[in-house]
């Protein structure tokens, strides 16, 4: 009972910050208006292939650089706020080993993971939102890189914070994610591609 729980528990903390990834660009992409409704995004329930759309995609493409590129990143700062919430709120609340605990945990986990995923995963390999930047602004590819090492760095440490009572758990659902973000992306990218052609 306690690991279905967990896992319902670890795909809304999932669902949630790939939502507020998704959210984070829709509102740079409303506030640039190419869009209508920054809270209309695609997150299906299996989460792959979510999008900030609908966009206007000819509004998006006359947008200066310096704003496709901010469009670009709003996704992962908005990781990073709700990393950085999260974390703050675990801190003063320190929620012990119960299901609230988990959640946040999860949450926090996953967003990071998210955030890693596409600066240090998402710069080598460039894919969707890091393809994006490295299209307009090529030279910020290495401190894309640098930055997603120190924050690679900074979830390792985050993951063994875990308590003890879901830290395994925690582990293998951050692995999978992390796995199935990279390849999902890659998967999205190359269809995105041909689709082009």
């Amino acid at each position: 009972m306690k690991g279905l729980l967990y896992s319902i528990l670890g795909y809304a903390a999932l669902f949630a910050g790939v939502w507020l990834h998704e959210i984070g660009h829709s509102f740079w992409n409303f506030k640039f208006g190419c869009k209508e409704h920054w809270s209309q995004v695609q997150v299906k329930p299996y989460i792959f292939f979510s999008t900030p759309g609908p966009v206007n995609l000819e509004q998006y493409q006359a947008l200066a650089p310096w704003k496709r590129i901010l469009s670009a990143y709003g996704g992962i700062l908005a990781n990073l706020f709700w990393s950085l919430a999260s974390g703050g709120l675990i801190a003063a609340m320190k929620p012990g080993n119960g299901y609230l605990s988990f959640f946040l945990w999860m949450f926090l986990t996953l967003n990071l993971c998210e955030i890693v995923s596409y600066l240090l995963i998402g710069s080598l390999y460039l894919v969707s939102d890091m393809a994006i930047v490295a299209q307009e602004y090529p030279r910020l590819r290495i401190p894309n890189l640098m930055a997603g090492f120190l924050l690679a760095a900074v979830y390792i440490w985050v993951l063994i914070q875990v308590p003890a009572a879901f830290q395994g758990f925690a582990l293998v659902w951050n692995l999978v994610t992390l796995l199935s973000m990279c390849g999902g992306r890659i998967v999205f990218s190359l269809l995105h591609r041909q689709a082009k052609n």
